[in-house]
């Protein structure tokens, strides 16, 4: 089976977030799909299976560890993949995944040496607002101290299809990291599957696979909510592109351009380029 190495939210190869673009030429046992994606090392990667006779096309997303309901590097860089593979003479194409029971529109730019590609997360769902006498054990769990949170800002669940806890700190980011064992048991308190910090000053953002052993560089599914959040709060406007920066501590600094539009969906956007191509012989 064919696939495709990318790098999400960059326009050149060997940055931004890489992501492997994978072709089955046949179903195959979850199991393989898992192993595949471990062998393959790369934070998250995606199977896209032929388009329906509606022209959608089927998806599945895998970590290292798990199967995602969803994700939004993976959605933006198949994007750019197909509209490489099966409309290269279209500058501009609309394309829609099926992921799980879930429908996704994206939007894929044909530029100089790359695709600019933008993903409609839908309404964000604002799920639960952490009370403050937590707020020493979430501070405890990512390395910081309590004073480091910012409480100007609350601390808040918000989802666009996966739920991450977003932590904002005024200080110690650069610090910031998980300790606890139980980390994802510790989330489903807050009904939250992984945590998103954010420098409420800089928008500097970081999060992790719950292991704590493994740092994402941009990560599309948690700037959809935090984009949503920080309107929801007034700290920005609707219809306003909002930077959100990531990667910096892993060497890969990436951004990555969201807003909300003015009936509440949330947008993603970002740019795609190609790295590498091959074929996987099992």
């Amino acid at each position: 089976m064919k696939y495709y190495h990318v790098d999400v939210f960059s326009s050149r190869p060997m940055s931004g977030n890489g992501l492997t673009v994978i072709f089955p030429q046949e179903p195959l046992p979850d199991q393989k799909l898992l192993q595949i994606s471990q062998e393959l090392k790369q934070f998250e990667s995606i199977f896209i299976y032929p388009a329906n006779s509606s022209g959608i096309y089927p998806v599945r997303i895998f970590t290292v560890d798990e199967e995602l309901m969803f994700a939004g590097h993976p959605i933006l860089g198949a994007g750019a993949v197909i509209h490489k593979l099966f409309f290269p003479n279209d500058n501009d194409v609309n394309i829609t995944f099926e992921l799980g029971e879930r429908h996704i529109q994206i939007q894929s730019v044909q530029k100089d040496a790359c695709y600019q590609v933008t993903m409609n997360q839908g309404k964000a769902l604002f799920i639960k607002e952490v009370e403050e006498s937590f707020y020493c054990q979430i501070a405890k769990a990512l390395n910081v101290n309590e004073h480091d949170l910012d409480k100007n800002y609350p601390v808040e669940c918000v989802s666009t299809g996966l739920p991450y806890l977003l932590v904002p700190l005024r200080s110690n980011v650069s610090s910031s990291k998980i300790l606890r064992d139980d980390f994802e048991a510790f989330l489903s308190n807050f009904e939250a599957k992984f945590v998103y910090v954010f420098d409420t000053n800089t928008l500097e953002c970081r999060t992790w696979d719950n292991f704590g052993s493994t740092e994402d560089v941009a990560t599309g599914s948690a700037a959809g909510p935090l984009c949503a959040y920080l309107v929801q709060h007034k700290i920005k406007k609707k219809d306003e592109v909002i930077d959100l920066h990531q990667g910096k501590f892993v060497n890969r600094p990436s951004i990555i351009k969201g807003w909300v539009s003015q009936t509440g969906d949330v947008f993603i956007t970002g740019e795609v380029s190609f790295f590498a191509s091959g074929t996987i012989n099992i």
